[in-house]
């Protein structure tokens, strides 16, 4: 039986759209399945009018700002000095554009992170990127089991960036005083589980989504909190498969 094949990393990802002002009006910017689109404008005729002098409009800036992004991504340091003078809203695109750039962005790191043989700061920026969407999911997921298992805070938490979707894991301890876990996640749970809005679903952790060609019904990795086989009164992190279910209100559930 032949595997699934996995769809291009944007195409569950939801369009995104912001509103720029170029030329003394408001135009529209979409992004779409990876692609940045100018809808008010034709890049051909803006590029004979800027080859004859004209002035670069906003909306033309902003697109080839995203296609230099990627390749200026590749140096850390690049990168870094970009962002500090420009700031995440000129550097990634206004509003809404700028969670998708920034998926695309998560990817180019990972690559040039396997590229250095794990060994250069791109390792960096993913974390500060995981970090930011994890932790809250995570958080959630321990407080649900807390309750089930009458543990009365987390003592400490930590996000690592994983070298793969088959390393991704959670590990940790959980007895009446308290919690501490730890979790891996690789660059593609960003893509392929926070984008889809799956980190916590019925409080379960999900750690990866299996390849499939259904978009409401998936196969995924998850972790619930079960008893320690030889500490009584211990809690730990157990992996399971599992498969989730999309509602019409857009909310996932275990089936």
């Amino acid at each position: 039986m032949s595997t699934p094949r996995r769809d291009r990393w944007c195409h569950h990802v939801e369009a995104a759209e912001a509103v720029i002002d170029c030329t003394g009006e408001r135009h529209r910017v979409v992004w779409r399945r990876g692609k940045l689109i100018l809808v008010d404008h034709d890049l051909a005729a803006e590029d004979a009018m800027m080859a004859l002098g004209g002035e670069m409009p906003a909306c033309v800036k902003a697109l080839r700002l995203w296609r230099n992004l990627h390749t200026w991504a590749m140096g850390t340091e690049i990168f870094t000095q970009l962002q500090s003078r420009l700031g995440d809203d000129a550097l990634l695109g206004p509003g809404e554009l700028a969670a998708a750039h920034q998926l695309g962005l998560v990817l180019t790191w990972e690559r040039a992170w396997r590229r250095g043989s794990y060994y250069t700061d791109h390792e960096r920026l993913l974390a500060t990127v995981l970090r930011a969407k994890a932790q809250g999911p995570l958080r959630e997921h321990l407080r649900h089991w807390m309750k089930l298992h009458g543990s009365r805070r987390i003592s400490g938490t930590a996000i690592e960036v994983a070298r793969s979707a088959a390393s991704a894991d959670v590990t940790g301890d959980m007895d009446s005083v308290g919690v501490r876990a730890t979790v891996a996640l690789p660059a593609l749970w960003l893509v392929e589980v926070w984008a889809r809005g799956l980190p916590v679903v019925d409080g379960t952790f999900v750690l990866g989504v299996e390849p499939t060609s259904e978009a409401t019904r998936l196969q995924v990795t998850a972790v619930a909190w079960e008893p320690h086989p030889t500490r009584s009164g211990h809690f730990g992190p157990v992996r399971m498969t599992a498969t989730v279910d999309r509602e019409p209100g857009g909310a996932w559930r275990l089936y």
